[in-house]
């Protein structure tokens, strides 16, 4: 009997080649589109129109509920905290990866084939992840959470290609999706700007203001912690002789640290319920991405109890946010990862 495996399919161009692969592989294949939140019609249609393209089984299943509170909850209370959240690393671990971990034992599925642009190795008895071929499309940072049961079932048939590889390959099979753009926003935001969207989810009442503060005197009141990122510059609505960079923002008293370019540095972060191998160093050398578009530079990374680390930079890192994602690399192998509680 052939292993049966579930697609992630979005109705985009990665998926549908991912079950096209597994299924020239020999194995049994299904599709499944994941409905996360309403107005998902489009997806939904193009995931069965790609499914029968390919001759494959496939059906959707309504996560919708699940997901306002795994997903939404925590990115409007992430900003409610004056932090910065990580939708889609977040999202990987406590929701997307999580369902389709659900969806692939209800069908008595072995395994779970996605198109993110990453690799997956095997190091002793373990499963990591690793950058995938294509440096521009590489996903790995936002796999950094996922734990040792979701590792060990997902498999990344895309790790070893290039994305123009994968667009030419279908449309020589001649699939529809060959052409279909993508979306690089925060899926649930549906192309919006996430002030907006807080806008509406949150009583006014619940947005914390308070002040500019600059050499620790009160500079200007400001429109509530919600506006605002670590290392923002623009939109600060402050007339200032040289450019004025957001440093840190208090969720309790709502005051936010503005400052120059040059003193919005860390040497350093703090990361809390960091994922880690059971086995490891103490302390040990590495590289890390704070921030998904950076090159990962190098660091000391110290674990402690309870799933937290100190992470040192080997030099000073421009705006290292509280609330992302610090993905630590060891040989572009993803070792580790957690959510930065704060910087030093």
């Amino acid at each position: 009997m052939n292993k049966k495996v579930l697609i992630a399919m979005s109705g985009g161009v990665d998926s549908t080649l991912t079950a096209h692969i597994m299924k020239e592989k020999g194995y049994d294949v299904i599709g499944c589109t994941i409905k996360f939140f309403d107005e998902q019609e489009e997806a939904i249609r193009d995931g069965e129109k790609a499914a029968k393209e390919l001759g494959i089984d496939w059906y959707w299943a309504d996560y919708t509920s699940y997901f306002k509170e795994d997903v939404m909850a925590y990115f409007i209370r992430t900003y409610l905290q004056g932090k910065t959240p990580n939708p889609c690393a977040h999202c990987n671990r406590h929701a997307k990866f999580n369902y389709l971990f659900r969806e692939m034992k209800a069908k008595g599925a072995d395994m779970i084939a996605s198109g993110h642009y990453a690799k997956k190795v095997k190091i002793g008895d373990q499963y990591f992840f690793a950058k995938g071929a294509d440096a521009m499309k590489d996903q790995s940072y936002y796999l950094c959470l996922l734990k040792d049961y979701q590792r060990e079932v997902i498999e990344f048939p895309l790790g070893d290609m290039e994305k123009t590889e994968v667009k030419a390959l279908a449309a020589k099979l001649g699939l529809s999706v060959a052409d279909k753009e993508e979306s690089q926003d925060i899926c649930f935001l549906k192309g919006g700007d996430y002030r907006q969207f807080l806008e509406e989810k949150l009583d006014p009442a619940a947005i914390k203001k308070g002040w500019f503060i600059k050499d620790g005197e009160r500079f200007k009141e400001h429109e509530g912690i919600i506006y605002y990122t670590i290392g923002q510059r623009k939109g600060l609505g402050i007339g200032y002789h040289e450019p004025l960079f957001v440093k840190s923002i208090d969720g309790k008293t709502g005051d936010i640290v503005v400052c120059g370019k040059d003193e919005v540095t860390g040497r350093g972060v703090k990361v809390h319920d960091m994922v880690f191998p059971s086995e490891h160093d103490r302390v040990f050398r590495a590289e890390v991405r704070v921030r998904y578009r950076m090159a990962p530079v190098g660091c000391m990374v110290e674990i402690h109890p309870d799933n937290k680390a100190t992470i040192l930079f080997d030099k000073p890192e421009f705006a290292p946010t509280p609330g992302q994602i610090a993905c630590v690399y060891e040989n572009d192998v993803v070792s580790c990862g957690g959510y930065i509680e704060s910087v030093f």
